[in-house]
């Protein structure tokens, strides 16, 4: 089951987010800062985070950067009014899977859930070439 972290001061503007994803089986934890986020990660497992890009103790960016920094391998969305093009340049570099509206609803949920299965499929199909490697 696909555990997800949400991150944001604004718990009511996620609830449509929220029981999409309970629609897929997903379950969804919720924190409004990054301190206790980072915190949250270092005790438990999740495979996403999805944060707003302000928070009140530090930026959506910032906490990607700790993320990445703990767990290179956890995936990011971030709740952003950025274009794509500023989105673009704020994030580079930094391996955030998608970007979401500030109000994201069923659909960024679908296109998240296909993007998910694309990386699993693709991690499955690795797997055993890992293996052959090891020998």
């Amino acid at each position: 089951m696909t555990q997800i972290l949400l991150v944001s001061p604004e718990k009511n503007r996620l609830n449509d987010l929220e029981s999409s994803f309970s629609e897929y089986k997903i379950t969804v934890q919720w924190t409004n800062t990054a301190e206790k986020a980072l915190l949250l990660l270092a005790g438990q497992k999740f495979d996403l985070v999805i944060t707003h890009e302000q928070l009140p103790d530090m930026t959506g960016r910032k906490l990607v950067e700790n993320i990445i920094a703990f767990n290179a391998m956890l995936n990011c969305v971030v709740l952003s009014a950025l274009s794509k093009e500023e989105f673009h340049e704020a994030y580079e570099g930094l391996g955030v899977l998608m970007q979401f509206p500030l109000t994201p609803g069923k659909d960024e949920v679908i296109k998240l859930q296909d993007h998910l299965d694309r990386i699993r499929r693709i991690s499955d199909q690795m797997k055993p070439l890992k293996k052959a490697g090891n020998k």
